[in-house]
């Protein structure tokens, strides 16, 4: 019972200061609300009452209330028989304040009279039974003596020999109504007071048995807790043990909690790692921090913890069949089976030893060893299962670390070995695909350079022949007018100027066949063939550009002229009534390059946009070049539906197109991406949904041939991955 007097005590006076505060609450709230209802009766004068004495007695109030407020939270005020008596003297200045309303608001005939059963009320919250009967008792004097003072005046006419006079009457009956009044309030305000009193002592005795349960409760929790104490240190060896895979983060955890659970400073886990055949010692320090790392033996010598591991790794079978799982040693100077490293036993003070073996299956996993110096030392039967169980926690733990290990070490290889499986199958499945691919560009190629050398010639024969022609027919022209000059020469000084000779015939088969008409359309003729073959020519002449036939070498070529080519070839899409092409091409310098190869790199950029222009209005294509002595810088933009986000990191992927099965192969922009970087330049793809595609194009000014030329005998098509 003493030991919980203290600790009710305290809670007690803690209560008390509590409810103190909670009354200090209540009487500024009522004070506050009187004072507004007393202001606003005053602004409307509706009543009689003088409000000033009223105002200021509740102003009064709040000052003593708002002092003790002051007081009470500031801790001014904090022991329990100071607290009882500041509670008595408010209670006194709630009756005086209340005394005074009374007498201001009516006296005898006021309705404020009720509210005297408020100090009764907190008087049994704060001060106990006897207390409400004392501030009973006080309400029904102040009360009674405030009536009969104020109308003290009226007893002589009370005491008049003229018992018949009208103020004899009415003054009887004011004091009979003073003595009934002043009954009504004693009779109320004891019965209030009883109430309030069993009430408050009902509340009591739950409250006090209340705390009899929490302290006994509390009992319960501390007994349960030293119950609880070890199973919680397992379990959280346990969790330690498994949050980490760690091989030396393992035993330093299980070291320090095991020691830090038995008391003692002299613990250590050997184990011997088998793959690097030494032994490893790890020794409880209770200074270790994340970034102490491994520490030297400070209690323990190696030899000893190396004899120990070799002597007892395993559990023994005694004679009686029984297994032994620890070993338990005091006075170990007189122990035989230390005489071998008695020297070491000595100068590391040991007397009394733990050995704990660490055995997971069958199979020895380490030994822990605890030492105290002192030989009296007794180790209880829970400590030693602690022991015990921490042991086949670590012996669990170094078990899983090894497969762990070893599976991480298989799992590296075989996701390698998967790696480089997975890249020759892409490796095969692209190369397989791109030799498809290439034969068929390949013969195009061919089919393309043969037709153009077919045509080469004809057309050469055309171009050749057609001035020859020209001069032909101009001397044809030449001698019909001259004949016909002749001849109406000699027919008008034959016949007088007569028009039916040869002249006429001349002149009227002119009429029939349109000579003049024949004449200016023949010239025209001749025009429209000669324009026809050099526009033939020029095709052909572009075809072998673009087909690089004679350009297959290593050599300086203009990027402009390239486009020009390339756009040319194009005609399709680009020109006259299709898609619009605004060419801003700056100054730049012939680059070292596989003209071929760039060509390709063109007709690939700028059919992928002609043919997301498909369906745009107004469908244009920029093209910018610009660059320096180190770069050339080449801009193709279109002002197409753009590519989505989730697809542009795809786009130079070997295979992958957006175009419908059977319209593309997906190697469109991979081949240009491995030209470019073939050259050692660089493309970049910026696009947005709606705003169209912009893709740019780096390429060195200057790079070694031999860079270059090793990529002489190796088709576009390879290497795009």
């Amino acid at each position: 019972m003493t030991s919980k007097a203290g600790p009710i005590q305290t809670s007690s006076t803690s209560d008390l200061l509590t409810k103190t505060e909670q009354l200090l609450y209540l009487r500024i709230a009522f004070a506050v609300v009187g004072l507004v209802i007393t202001v606003s009766f005053a602004l409307f004068q509706t009543t009689t009452f003088d409000f000033g004495p009223i105002g200021w007695t509740i102003a009064f109030v709040i000052v003593y209330t708002l002092t003790a407020f002051v007081l009470i939270v500031a801790r001014k005020v904090t022991e329990k028989l100071v607290l009882r008596r500041a509670n008595l003297l408010l209670t006194i200045m709630d009756v005086i304040s209340l005394t005074t309303l009374v007498h201001f608001t009516g006296g005898l005939e006021s309705d404020l009279y009720v509210l005297y059963l408020l100090p009764i009320l907190i008087s049994s919250y704060t001060t106990g039974r006897r207390g409400t009967y004392a501030a009973a008792a006080f309400v029904s004097l102040s009360y009674v003596l405030s009536i009969v003072l104020e109308n003290f005046e009226t007893l002589p006419y009370l005491m008049a020999s003229n018992k018949s006079s009208l103020s004899t009457a009415f003054v009887g009956k004011l004091w009979m109504k003073i003595f009934g009044r002043s009954i009504l309030l004693v009779s109320v305000s004891f019965i209030w007071a009883r109430f309030c009193g069993y009430m408050s002592g009902l509340a009591r005795r739950g409250e006090n048995k209340l705390r009899e349960q929490l302290e006994y409760n509390r009992g319960m929790v501390i007994e349960i807790q030293a119950k609880a104490k070890r199973e919680n240190l397992i379990n959280t060896v346990n969790s330690a043990l498994r949050n980490t895979n760690e091989f030396d983060k393992i035993l330093e955890t299980a070291a320090d909690e095991l020691a830090k659970a038995l008391g003692v400073f002299r613990c250590a886990i050997v184990c011997k790692l088998e793959s690097v055949g030494e032994t490893y010692i790890c020794e409880a320090n209770p200074e270790r921090t994340a970034t102490t790392g491994p520490t030297k033996l400070r209690y323990f010598d190696a030899t000893v913890c190396n004899f120990v591991l070799k002597h007892k790794p395993n559990y023994e079978t005694l004679v009686d069949g029984s297994v032994q799982k620890t070993f338990l040693f005091s006075d170990l100077m007189e122990q035989e089976f230390f005489k071998p490293i008695a020297e070491k036993i000595e100068e590391s003070g040991l007397a009394s030893l733990v050995v704990q073996p660490m055995v997971y299956g069958d199979k020895s996993k380490g030994v822990i060893i605890l030492a105290e110096t002192d030989p009296r030392r007794s180790w209880a039967d829970s400590e030693l299962e602690l022991v015990k169980s921490v042991a086949g926690q670590v012996a669990v733990a170094i078990q899983q670390v090894t497969l762990i290990d070893e599976l991480s070490k298989k799992n590296k290889d075989l996701m390698q070995k998967n790696i480089n499986l997975d890249l020759k199958n892409s490796e095969l499945r692209t190369m397989q695909s791109q030799l498809i691919h290439q034969e068929k560009m390949a013969s195009l190629g061919r089919l393309v350079a043969g037709i153009a050398h077919e045509l080469n010639n004809p057309i050469n024969f055309v171009h050749g022949n057609l001035p020859y022609l020209k001069e032909y027919v101009g001397d044809l022209k030449n001698l019909i007018d001259s004949m016909e000059s002749s001849i109406e020469s000699a027919g008008e000084s034959a016949q007088g100027g007569s028009k039916n000779g040869a002249g006429g015939k001349i002149s009227k088969l002119k009429e029939e066949i349109k000579y003049d008409f024949l004449v200016t359309d023949l010239d025209n003729i001749l025009a429209d063939l000669n324009e026809g073959a050099d526009r033939i020519r020029h095709i052909v002449r572009n075809l072998k550009s673009f087909s690089r036939l004679d350009e297959a070498e290593l050599k300086d070529a203009s990027i402009q002229d390239g486009i020009e080519s390339t756009l040319k070839i194009l005609s399709q899409y680009y020109g006259r009534d299709k898609i619009k092409v605004t060419k801003k091409f700056g100054e730049i310098p012939s680059v070292l390059c596989y003209p071929g190869q760039l060509n390709q790199l063109w007709m690939n950029l700028l059919s992928n946009a002609a043919q997301a222009l498909d369906g745009t209005d107004e469908p244009e294509v920029n093209i910018e070049t610009r660059g320096g002595t180190e770069q050339v810088v080449v801009t193709i933009s279109d002002n197409g539906p753009g590519i989505k986000p989730e697809i542009q990191s795809k786009i130079f992927d070997p295979f992958f197109t957006t175009k419908p099965v059977g319209q593309g192969t997906g190697l469109g922009l991979s081949i240009c991406h491995s030209i470019v970087e073939r050259h050692g330049g660089q493309i970049h793809l910026d696009s947005s949904p709606g705003e169209g595609t912009t893709f740019t194009v780096k390429i060195p000014v200057h790079r070694r041939p031999e860079d270059l030329e090793k990529f002489k005998n190796q088709s576009i098509y390879e290497g795009s991955v």
